[in-house]
């Protein structure tokens, strides 16, 4: 069960677009700064840095944690790195 304040943050990007969303179009607050942190920590958003401004986008744990479907593409991808053990899985 996630907290309210945690499932707040992750349905405003949910609904700001949820994928490669820039900074300032998400309507987060300066006071859901811990929730944030806690989502990243969590890894239940990822960002990365656009050419002008950060992007954040929701993992597909951010999706099951607010009772959402994640986009099919997520699936495709981790059958993909856990095929060719990208990501840290070992080689022997």
């Amino acid at each position: 069960m996630l907290s309210r304040d945690l499932h707040i943050v992750l349905m405003i990007l949910y609904e700001a677009g949820a994928s490669r969303v820039p900074a300032s179009q998400v309507a987060w607050t300066s006071d859901m700064a811990p929730a944030l942190n806690r989502a990243l920590n969590m890894q239940y958003i990822v960002h990365r840095e656009g050419r002008s401004e950060r992007l954040f986008s929701l993992t597909e744990s951010g999706y099951i944690a607010i009772g959402r479907q994640p986009p099919a593409y997520m699936s495709i991808s981790r059958t993909m790195r856990a095929f060719f053990r990208i990501g840290g899985g070992s080689t022997e």
